[in-house]
Parts: structure tokens; sequence; C-alpha cells
């Protein structure tokens, strides 16, 4: 029996693909899960697809839901797959999606015209004539004015605790909940800031810290950025079924600023659409009694939230500089209360 993939980690590989091509190319995919009932039963079984768009033109992203073994005429398989995908949904590009995969293949992929995204390895759109591979060296990061989402994340949880010194490739991936792709991206950028050494055991690459606490987080803010990507009104009965509480919701269970009228919760902004459709969420009026304000993040918040609250630092990170003067004197409040 073929190993089927976990639905968390294909939920993974498809946010390290948006935020490499956001990163490494300039892009948002704004990719969105679909599962159209025009298609073959065969091809939902066999495919998890999103749809999103890429350089202005309609993209369909497709990742095998199970672990082939090589030379199971997968590709072949795969070809004749993404015709019917193409022709049903009507994408202008259909892409594969990868996890780890050898150089070998994916220049197989290439020499077969086949576009796929490795995530912190290749993207290759041959209608597009794109092949965005990972050639500069990693110390050309080192000037970068801000630290990437995955980076940060890692960041914020080391600060808040957890404890992911020592840990492989594969255990940070699952500790966060993103890919492994991403996860060795983000160890090559610590190792180019000197925020982290570069320490193998074996063949297992394992991450290792130069820096912590308050010296870290007094080396690293200056690049960090707010989570926060967008932000919603939409009319929601139950607002613990969204996410945590974050922006002023969120400080004033913090700090002694007043909670505000209207609540604030966050989502990982990959899962918007899926739990949009989920609750029923509309677009919300001044008029709405169960209105509530949502942020999309970059990152997932439920991970580092705390008793149904999204974490100091990235809360932090999200109201700093606001213009209402009590809410920057609450966020400070934050910092000089935080247990370094």
């Amino acid at each position: 029996m073929l190993e089927r993939v976990p639905e968390a980690r294909l939920e993974a590989l498809a946010e390290a693909a948006e935020a490499y091509v956001e990163d490494a190319f300039g892009q948002r995919l704004g990719l969105v899960p679909v599962a159209p009932t025009n298609l073959p039963h065969f091809i939902l079984d066999r495919y998890a697809i999103w749809q999103g768009s890429l350089d202005g033109r309609a993209l369909l992203l497709m990742a095998l839901r199970e672990n082939l073994p090589t030379g199971s005429g997968t590709t072949a398989q795969y070809l004749k797959h993404r015709e019917m995908v193409r022709h049903q949904l009507g994408g202008d590009l259909v892409l594969l999606l990868l996890g780890r995969v050898p150089s070998t293949i994916r220049r197989q992929m290439t020499d077969r015209k086949i576009g796929f995204i490795a995530p912190g390895a290749q993207l290759y759109v041959p209608e597009a004539f794109l092949d965005l591979r990972e050639r500069a060296p990693a110390f050309a990061i080192v000037h970068a004015e801000q630290i990437s989402p995955t980076t940060q994340f890692l960041l914020l949880a080391i600060l808040q605790g957890r404890t992911l010194d020592g840990l492989n490739l594969t255990e940070l991936a699952d500790e966060l909940r993103v890919s492994i792709m991403s996860i060795s991206r983000t160890l090559d950028e610590l190792e180019a800031l000197q925020l982290a050494k570069a320490h193998h055991v074996g063949r297992q690459r394992r991450l290792h810290m130069a820096l912590r606490g308050r010296e870290l987080w007094d080396t690293v803010q200056a690049q960090l950025q707010s989570p926060v990507r967008k932000v919603r009104e939409v009319c929601a009965p139950d607002g613990e079924e969204i996410g945590p509480l974050a922006g002023t919701t969120a400080l004033a269970r913090y700090t002694m600023l007043a909670p505000p009228r209207v609540e604030t919760r966050a989502v990982l902004a990959a899962s918007w659409k899926h739990l949009q459709a989920s609750q029923s969420l509309r677009p919300a009026t001044a008029f709405d009694d169960e209105r509530i304000e949502v942020q999309t993040w970059t990152y997932d918040p439920r991970i580092l939230a705390s008793n149904g609250v999204v974490d100091r630092l990235s809360l932090y990170l999200s109201v700093r500089g606001n213009s209402d003067e009590r809410v920057a004197q609450a966020a400070e409040e934050l910092l000089e209360t935080f247990a370094w």
C-alpha cells in the first residue's frame, strides 16, 4: 500500500510555495484549496489542488497525495491528469508542487517541459519562460532589510521558550507545521545572518543558535515585521471558531488597555478561503451585532498562541508604531513585562 501524505503536510507545502515565490520572485500566489465536483474522483483522490495566480495569469497547483516509487510511470500519468485538470478548470498555468526532490528529478522535469514549484529550490514555468533557481550564495541574505516569515516564526518560537535547538529539519518542520524545504531555507538564512551556526550530526542538519534571549531580540527586532497581511470585518456568531484573539483585543488581555468594541481574531492567510467557506463568513456592516475583525497572518497564529490569545511578541510586532498613543504605550508595556 502506498504511503499517504498527511493533509497537514500538504497544506504546509502549499504555504511554503507561497512564501518561496513571494520571497524570491516578489509575487503572491493567493492559493485557495479546491475540490471541484466536475473532476473525476480518482483525480481528487490522487492530487491536492489549489487555485491562484502568477504574474497575472490563472494558476492551478497540483500535489500528489501519495509517495509514489521511482519508475512507477508517475510522470506520464501526471501529464494526462494535468490536461484533464486544465480542461475542466481552465487554468492558464498548471504546476506540480514538489516537496523533497533530488536535483536529478528536477532536471528531468525541465527536460520534459513540466512546470513545477519546489519550495526553496526552484520555480520552473515553461509557458512563461521562467526558470528561477537558488543560485545566489547564502551570504546574500545578510543585507536583507526584513527577515522572511518562516524564519521570523522560528525566532519568535525560540524567544518564547520553545525548545527547538538541536532538532533536525524534519523535527523542526513538524514542530512549526511547515515544509522541510522551508525550514532548510530558514537555516540558510539564520546562518547567513550569523544567528545560528552550521551543525550536523551524521548526515542530519540540526539547528544550533548562536544568540538567545534579549541579545537575540535586540539583534533582530529591526528586521522583524508585522505578521498581519490583511484585515477584514465579517459576521461570525462564534469568534472562537475563527482563531485566537489578536490586535487590540489581545493587547487588552495582556495589559491595562480597555478592550475594543469589535473583537479581533487571527488566522493563517493560506487557510482563510477554506475558513470563510466552512464558517459561511460574509462581510459585515456597521449594523451587524456579530461583527468581528479577522487578521490573516503570514504564519499560523495558533501555534504560538496561549489560552486563546496570540503570542506577545507577534502581537507587539503587529501593533508597534500604532498611531493611537494608548495602543503604542500598551505595546511597549508588553516588552517591559516580557520574561527574557
